[in-house]
């Protein structure tokens, strides 16, 4: 990582997972339609005090224009099923750059529905933060 700290990625994992539970880490859920999501996000954020997307949303918000861009990169090599390495980690962020919008970035990873299972298997991949990829 060159600019997205260790400490900064554990928080996101920790909302992230808060929010997404189950399906952040693989299982995916069933196709919701907008008045479902909708009733749901009232229901997290209104009645239940849960976190919810808005706080991922700006804590991610808070995040540089590059630090939105590793996160994403370190998304697609846990995406992967290669053997990419922190070599690779590099040219990814420079795609990401190229084919992802600055104003797209933060939505672009709340919606990935395997977002906690992706960081992890690429810190994994590049062997950091052995604790955060557990």
């Amino acid at each position: 990582m060159m600019l997205l700290s260790i400490k900064k990625i554990e928080n996101f994992l920790e909302i992230a997972e808060l929010i997404h539970g189950s399906r952040g880490s693989g299982r995916i859920k069933p196709v919701e339609t907008f008045l479902d999501k909708l009733s749901n996000y009232l229901d997290d954020f209104h009645l239940t005090g849960k976190y919810s997307l808005l706080i991922l949303h700006k804590y991610i918000e808070e995040f540089s224009q590059e630090e939105k861009a590793e996160l994403i990169a370190l998304m697609w090599l846990g995406r992967s099923v290669s053997n990419e390495s922190q070599q690779d980690f590099s040219y990814l962020v420079e795609k990401v750059r190229e084919l992802i919008p600055q104003n797209y970035a933060t939505t672009y990873i709340i919606n990935n529905s395997l977002l906690v299972r992706y960081l992890r298997n690429g810190l994994q991949k590049i062997n950091i933060c052995a604790a955060a990829a557990s």
